[in-house]
């Protein structure tokens, strides 16, 4: 048995060895997962990666590492997990659907693998959960997983759960109840059902991990950046958490930034990393993923403050990431549903390198003494004409908003009056306005690329494609009586995806072009209801009552063409689109 005990840098000790799953989880302690954990996360793609492990011929299987906090044993009778809780959770999960089988088939079998593996006795007869979950995964948990449920209709394979970490509890129970019982229905008799069931029950036992012991709380949190900080992909979120509940010393202030950082990460919806990199290079110099955590490490010194920055720029990004009409408009900001529009339209074209810039923005906009929507629809049309449309490298605009974004709050920090910043904030915008439209796409590739794009049955790309097709009805729209209302408007075929005979169109010849843009217009939608697949006369009459320009264009080009509409049309149509959009609609 190997064995490692050990100290760092600081008087840091340590004992790590070797042990397999049975004696490092199911013998006489209880785990409890830490608040300031992160949820349940592992999807599908791990949970078979385990399943394939567990069922390798091999006789050793190592699951690496497990950090284990052993200061609260003395006091509240438990081990604190600091890493390897996702682990931890899926082998009990596992376990779980194994009992759960077995009672099935022999009810004093299953007690048995409850009884061993997943509660333990605290006294006669009395049993809790040898696992501790945090807050939010602990009811479900505890109910479908740490209960042996003799009644079918009380199993997990009943529950509605109500959030993603229930879901995933769920479904990855699914996927390994599945694969067992597609094994067990496949074997003759009971005797041999079991024994295939101990089988696996002795594979997870066998199981080798290495068992970090910690003897003080501090001291988990630089081991688990340790162990953490090798090869290139480095979880900068869980690292950075766990060096700023170091370097908070107060218990009832740790217990606060526990709960801050839940916050932050609600705030940003799974996009925590990138969150945490925009909101440093928005006020520092620009650095990659990789090296944000020392950069940040290197800097920071006040981290309560930091934390509190942070929580309150969360607020701001989750604005970007999850625009809602109803959000910006109880906001402060000046102009708040142009802004809005902007948001939601960098969204559907789904940028977010000009995030870092808009973020400082955001945080920095009490003291701009200037109307941020002017900056916002230079980044809109500009991520339209390089982004969206031509399909241009994206780290090279990241780092061009970085350096905005840094220079802006260097201004902004600085000591000087409000006329000043105002005037240098002016000037900044300014000369990023005269950068932008250095790095815009040649006319040339820009409409070569606007020509391709089609209709397709997705939701982000007909959003997309409303978008377009809105930016230009409102562009030919001069008393602002027919702009379009966003909600109210829906996407027409003029030659429909399926032409009936009365079109006298070879589908094979129209299957090309029929979803290209050029072939789509805006209508209301109770005149799209009627459209259908009617022929092309049919089809006009009904057009003909839509008031938005871009319909009354199309019905006057049909007219012009002899009430024909072809591919040659399509073409023809969609180019002098991409043309309006490039030196008209989105000109910067």
């Amino acid at each position: 048995m190997l064995k490692w005990e050990g100290h760092m840098s600081n008087e840091l000790f340590f004992e790590a060895n070797d042990r397999n799953i049975k004696e490092a989880l199911f013998q006489k302690y209880i785990f409890k997962i830490p608040r300031y954990q992160r949820p349940y996360a592992w999807t599908e793609d791990e949970v078979a990666e385990l399943w394939n492990d567990i069922n390798d011929e091999n006789e050793s299987i190592f699951l690496g590492s497990f950090i284990f906090n052993h200061e609260p044993l003395e006091k509240n009778g438990y081990i604190e997990v600091v890493d390897g809780q996702q682990r931890i959770l899926t082998i009990t999960i596992l376990v779980a659907v194994i009992r759960d089988i077995a009672n099935q088939i022999d009810e004093g079998l299953a007690d048995y693998f409850h009884r061993d593996m997943i509660v333990m006795e605290e006294s006669y007869h009395k049993y809790i959960p040898r696992i501790i979950c945090g807050d939010s995964t602990r009811p479900f948990f505890e109910r479908y997983i740490q209960t042996l449920n003799k009644k079918l209709n009380e199993n997990i394979q009943q529950a509605n759960p109500a959030n993603n970490e229930e879901r995933l509890i769920k479904s990855n129970y699914m996927y390994f109840f599945n694969k067992i019982n597609n094994v067990i229905v496949n074997i003759d008799g009971n005797d041999k059902k079991l024994e295939y069931l101990n089988k696996l029950i002795n594979k997870i036992e066998r199981v080798i991990v290495i068992y970090i012991k910690i003897a003080r709380e501090e001291d988990a949190y630089e081991i688990f950046e340790t162990t953490n900080a090798r090869g290139v992909d480095l979880n900068v979120a869980d690292l950075l958490k766990n060096w700023i509940f170091k370097n908070i010393r107060s218990d009832g202030i740790k217990d606060l930034a526990k709960e801050v950082w839940q916050d932050i990460e609600s705030n940003v919806q799974g996009d925590l990393r990138r969150f945490l990199r925009y909101y440093w290079i928005s006020s520092n110099p620009f650095v990659t993923e990789r090296k944000l955590y020392k950069a940040i490490k290197g800097k920071v010194v006040d981290w309560e403050s930091f934390l509190d920055n942070l929580w309150k720029a969360s607020d701001i990004y989750n604005m970007l990431i999850h625009p809602s009409e109803e959000q910006w408009s109880a906001s402060n900001y000046l102009h708040q549903n142009k802004l809005y529009k902007s948001i939601n339209a960098l969204k559907l074209m789904d940028v977010s390198q000009c995030y870092v810039l808009l973020l400082s923005v955001l945080i920095n906009y009490e003291r701009l003494h200037m109307d941020p929507y002017k900056i916002f629809e230079k980044i809109e049309k500009f991520s339209f004409l390089y982004s969206a449309v031509s399909k241009q490298p994206g780290n090279k605009v990241e780092k061009l908003y970085s350096s905005y974004a840094l220079r802006l709050t260097q201004i902004i920090s600085a000591e000087e009056k409000d006329e000043v910043i105002s005037t240098k904030v002016n000037q900044l915008f300014q000369q990023l306005g005269n950068e932008l439209k250095e790095n815009i796409p040649t006319r040339d590739m820009f409409i070569r690329s606007f020509c391709e794009i089609k209709y397709k049955a997705t939701e982000q790309n007909r959003q997309f494609i409303k978008y377009i097709l809105s930016e230009i009805n409102n562009f030919w729209e001069v008393t602002n009586e027919h702009k379009i209302d966003f909600n109210n408007v829906n996407i027409e075929h003029i030659i429909p995806q399926n032409p009936d005979t009365e079109w006298h169109l070879d589908k094979k010849d129209i299957k090309e072009y029929v979803n290209n843009l050029g072939n789509l217009t805006l209508l209301d939608k109770d005149i799209n209801s009627r459209a259908g697949n009617r022929s092309l006369s049919k089809k006009l009459e009904l057009l003909r009552l839509s008031q938005l320009p871009i319909t009354k264009k199309i019905v006057e080009d049909i007219q012009n063409q002899g009430n024909t509409w072809n591919n040659e049309s399509i073409i023809e149509r969609q180019r002098s689109l991409a043309e309006l959009a490039y030196d008209k609609v989105w000109k910067l």
